[in-house]
């Protein structure tokens, strides 16, 4: 009996984790770390090391689009390995800086790199390989992102202490560079029609749909099929941004952006005022483990029950913490709050792919994504400063999770009323591009 082999997408997951656990942690969670030995040595103030980051993020609101598309035509084998070296060469020059324009120019080169190398090309080739099994996919992927950040905080606070911030810089580049680029040379690939191989699922996905071609019950035949292989979307992305769907769906993205970094940004200095510096190392690790688990179960969610499910799953738990935040002179309020924060971060990098992915489907992916890439960013970009905006005004920081719990149920409100609405334009497969299918399955057969 021939031993049936491991499907390559599994691969292709393996290898776009190994992209997000050490490229992303770097530029979105662990950025920080450097804040107080850069300032320090170079006399600048807070702000201006922080402005740095949002230079690099804010890339994204004016790029997503671009790369998207760029991706989408191009090579992106070769797109995403010249970039991972362009990150690399452009994250180990932090450590020539000797003013504050330094940090600026190294943070736009570096910038441009990540969104050419990262999450873009990441959340594109999970989409490409997998219509069965995309939620479980993904997740695994970004959950590098919780993987790295674990793994890479305490490793860089032990550099930070030992040779400082400029050798630090250097040695987290050169690790990104020996563990992403290999990873990009040799597992990753764009789409599995590359290696004469159909997406996972679609097999089963096919020959289910021909055999209930000769079923007199449609509604039978809805029921059996999965939805993602069921319905194909027919407008362009351009014809879809004058329809209250896409309205919703960018809204949805904005929204997702102001309260990740706006909560992101500010739990640590928040905890750190309520219990002290030791309960909030604390509940920031217990926060990243978790996140870790809740991509997983909000993947697996995707899966069973539709992208319904596991978008009301991530956004409920991530609006609860707010409101046990609210209670953090309780020591117990905020083990809850990280818990539950934990099982709704997913909602950050998992959900917007597969929300994407829901509406537009993988034909139309990579242009749609871009674009909700860039309401993403300019979220990101304000979250943090509207939540200091509103501790500054205040004294406390009790409004802005208020505020934030609001944000969380409309990117609830924007995203599901957009796959709703976006239903009616949808239409059953050809039974011709049904029979296509399952002659190139029985061919590669």
């Amino acid at each position: 009996m021939e031993r049936k082999k491991i499907y390559y997408g599994w691969f292709v997951v393996f290898g776009c984790l190994m992209i997000t656990c050490t490229m992303v942690p770097p530029i979105m969670a662990l950025s920080n770390k450097f804040l107080i030995q850069v300032t320090g040595e170079l006399q600048i103030s807070r702000s201006a090391f922080t402005l740095a980051n949002t230079i690099l993020q804010g890339l994204g609101i004016f790029l997503s689009p671009v790369v998207s598309a760029r991706l989408a035509r191009g090579n992106m084998k070769r797109i995403q390995t010249v970039s991972i070296i362009g990150f690399v060469l452009s994250y180990a020059s932090f450590s020539l800086a000797t003013n504050v324009i330094h940090l600026y120019i190294s943070s736009f080169f570096t910038g441009i790199f990540f969104l050419n190398a990262s999450l873009i090309p990441v959340s594109m080739m999970i989409t490409n390989w997998f219509v069965k099994k995309r939620g479980l996919a993904m997740s695994i992927a970004m959950a590098g992102i919780g993987v790295g950040g674990t793994i890479f905080s305490p490793v860089i606070t032990w550099l930070l202490g030992a040779y400082g911030w400029r050798s630090t810089y250097r040695i987290m580049a050169l690790i990104i560079l020996v563990l992403a680029l290999p990873a990009a040379l040799f597992i990753l690939k764009k789409r599995p029609e590359d290696m004469g191989l159909l997406p996972y699922g679609s097999e089963d996905s096919t020959i289910e749909s021909s055999s209930l071609q000769d079923s007199s019950s449609r509604d039978a035949a809805s029921k059996r099929i999965p939805q993602k292989a069921d319905v194909v979307f027919p407008l362009s992305v351009k014809e879809s941004r004058t329809k209250l769907f896409f309205i919703l769906f960018i809204f949805g993205m904005l929204c997702n952006g102001l309260i990740n970094t706006g909560s992101l940004g500010h739990f640590p200095p928040a905890i750190e005022e309520l219990q002290g510096p030791q309960v909030q190392a604390l509940i920031i690790s217990l926060n990243s483990m978790i996140g870790i688990f809740g991509k997983l179960v909000l993947g697996w969610l995707n899966d069973r029950f539709g992208v319904v499910a596991s978008t009301a799953f991530g956004c409920i738990t991530f609006a609860l913490s707010f409101i046990f935040i609210l209670f953090g002179q309780n020591i117990s309020m905020l083990y809850i709050m990280a818990f539950l924060f934990g099982l709704g971060d997913a909602i950050g990098t998992v959900t917007p792919p597969l929300i994407t992915s829901a509406i537009f489907g993988a034909e139309k992916y990579g242009e749609a994504y871009g674009i909700a890439n860039s309401f993403t960013q300019i979220g990101l970009s304000l979250g943090a400063l509207m939540v200091a905006a509103i501790y500054d005004t205040s004294g406390s920081y009790n409004t802005a999770w208020i505020l934030l719990l609001i944000l969380t149920l409309g990117a609830f409100a924007g995203w599901i009323g957009a796959y709703t609405a976006s239903r009616k334009y949808c239409r059953k497969p050809a039974a011709g591009n049904t029979q296509n299918m399952q002659a190139a399955q029985d061919r590669k057969s």
